[in-house]
């Protein structure tokens, strides 16, 4: 199977960046030339393109995960998107990360003891390793409960 055949099985399967397909057709012992020039076949027919994969990528994680920004980020940046190419995709997803948390609050933690400090703090990292910032976290849990641990006035 020539380099051109097996990137487009890759993309019959899911969806990549760039530089995720160059890594794979690499892995595979294709020759530096033949994935350039496979890459470059792909981009102009629009079958790779990285601005679109950055942009569905980030709906459907705030979407379908719950993810915030930071993860997205991450995430987009281990993938090899340029990092304008992930500004604008985050720019593009209509959220606000304070609604978001709240929500995933009452869902999540409906019953939880927000009296309890360890509590508060292990609602923290939940949402913490998900990618909001700590003071949207802050500010939702604060405004859920009596105690405000940190000080986060805008």
């Amino acid at each position: 199977m020539d380099c051109k055949e097996y990137a487009l099985k890759l993309l019959s399967f899911s969806d990549r960046t760039e530089n995720e397909l160059k890594k794979r057709l690499a892995e595979k012992g294709y020759g530096e030339d033949d994935i350039e020039g496979t890459a470059d076949f792909l981009k102009n027919y629009d079958y790779i393109n990285d601005s679109r994969y950055a942009q569905k990528y980030a709906a459907d994680s705030v979407r379908l995960k719950g993810h915030g920004p930071g993860r997205i980020r991450a995430e987009l940046l281990r993938r090899g998107v340029e990092r304008d190419v992930i500004d604008l995709a985050l720019d593009g997803v209509e959220t606000d990360p304070r609604q978001q948390l709240e929500a995933a609050m009452e869902r999540r933690f409906a019953g939880a003891d927000l009296s309890s400090r360890r509590e508060r703090e292990r609602i923290f990292s939940y949402f913490a390793r998900r990618g909001f910032s700590p003071h949207d976290i802050w500010g939702v849990i604060n405004s859920k409960s009596s105690f405000d641990d940190v000080n986060c006035e805008e």
